[in-house]
């Protein structure tokens, strides 16, 4: 059973899954996407979500990168590993080092974009993102340039001390959260790319993973996802391990899952099991099995 990958290139997160499936060395299938809503496919598949991207393995759906780097080590045990090679607290904390870079990238985005956008673009990003301010910020995109030149600093230091990759040797999850937020700098935002030319391990080791590439894809169309639904399951991706006791009660009752910060959908199902890190619900599909979504416990909230 061939991954899915549901997703749209010029999104940094989509390309970091695609970083996962190419340091995995995976044959994949591609299945793009519109990057506005209504996005009614994934829409239906998911139960609601609508974000990007989003990795499917026959019925199972894994939400957001932290899902789906979970399932990709796990579902492929024999690939190159891409947690483990430091603590989960190290991959955590650099994951949310580079979620803290994309505040500012993002921002600066806007700044540099917002006012050519179409009318239909540009609303929908300002629904995804209401807390940014699509008028005004052309003004501070040389304070957005500065953060993220001084951040990419930080990391080029790091790399200083001679390791090929963010943990050493061998590519990771580290490198894949903050090569994907680079990706971005370098493609969208030029008046930053070209302050960091200069940093040469840093750019050095984007190249290196860049290089890396992002495994076999082929294109299809949606109807091999809801042929992939229909295949036998390959085996249980749920955790059998039930350790937060608050929600225990929960299991089995109709609850709802929402993306924090930002308008991704909501998804409403039967939760079938939950963990310290993620969280897994039933979606009931017409004339299809259902489908089990599986969210990060991190940026979601979940509500009865």
């Amino acid at each position: 059973m061939l991954p899915i990958l549901h997703h749209y290139d010029a999104s940094p997160f989509s390309r970091k899954a695609q970083k996962m499936l190419g340091i995995k060395g995976l044959d994949w299938l591609s299945i793009e996407m519109p990057m506005t809503a209504p996005k009614p496919d994934i829409e239906r598949l998911t139960g609601g979500y609508r974000g990007t991207p989003v990795l499917q393995l026959g019925a199972d759906i894994f939400i957001d990168n932290l899902a789906i780097v979970e399932a990709l080590d796990k579902v492929f045990p024999d690939k190159p590993a891409l947690m483990g090679h430091q603590s989960r607290f190290t991959d955590d904390a650099i994951g949310y080092w580079a979620e803290q870079l994309f505040d500012p990238v993002l921002r600066a985005a806007v700044a540099k974009y917002a006012l050519s956008w179409d009318a239909d673009f540009r609303a929908d990003r300002q629904s995804v993102f209401p807390h940014l301010d699509f008028e005004n910020s052309s003004a501070n995109m040389p304070v957005y340039a500065s953060q993220i030149v001084g951040m990419l600093t930080t990391l080029n230091r790091h790399l200083e001390e001679g390791n090929t990759f963010v943990h050493g040797a061998a590519p990771s999850l580290a490198d894949v959260h903050c090569w994907g937020i680079m990706w971005f700098v370098i493609s969208a935002i030029p008046e930053v790319a070209s302050q960091i030319e200069t940093l040469s391990p840093l750019m050095r080791w984007y190249g290196k993973v860049d290089d890396i590439g992002f495994g076999k894809r082929s294109e299809a169309t949606f109807d091999r996802a809801w042929e992939a639904v229909d295949l036998p399951a390959r085996g249980s991706y749920v955790s059998a391990e039930h350790v937060d006791e608050d929600f225990r009660e929960w299991l089995g009752c109709e609850v709802r899952v929402d993306a924090q910060g930002a308008d991704r959908g909501a998804v409403t199902g039967e939760l079938l099991a939950i963990d310290q890190r993620l969280l897994v619900i039933s979606v009931t599909q017409e004339n299809h099995p259902s489908t089990r979504i599986h969210f990060p416990r991190a940026g979601y909230s979940l509500t009865r």
